[in-house]
């Protein structure tokens, strides 16, 4: 289940990680996913990954939170440019608040995997 919750694939030329937390609300499930992403991400080459993180219907507390911020750090050396979808308001000032506690810029939020995927083929 863990490893079909991320997709790693190229198109454009860029390598993209797909990685979907939609419909978790235990930390140890974010945690289990996040085993599969950071080796994932991690395996290429500094700056170099375009990331599309799903967050869509999950349970976001402050354990959570610091979860994500610990798991952001650790990628934000591989993480050319992310893309973060499936948010509401609350989830998306979440989401700002963690990039502010990883020390992440290159982060962008939107609806869709196509959507993201869209904006991504744009960075250079």
């Amino acid at each position: 289940m863990d490893r079909d919750r991320v997709e790693e694939f190229i198109q454009g030329g860029k390598t993209f990680v797909y990685i979907d937390f939609s419909g978790l609300s235990q930390d140890e499930d974010f945690c289990k996913v996040i085993a599969v992403a950071e080796p994932a991400i991690a395996k290429y080459p500094e700056r170099s990954v375009y990331t599309i993180t799903n967050i869509a219907n999950i349970r976001f507390d402050s354990h959570t939170k610091e979860i994500a911020a610990k798991y952001m750090e650790h990628n934000k050396p591989y993480v050319k440019y992310g893309v973060v979808i499936g948010f509401d308001g609350i989830k998306k000032m979440m989401a700002m608040s963690v990039m502010q506690m990883s020390g992440r810029e290159n982060l962008n939020f939107t609806f869709t995997k196509e959507q993201a995927i869209e904006l991504l083929l744009q960075q250079d």
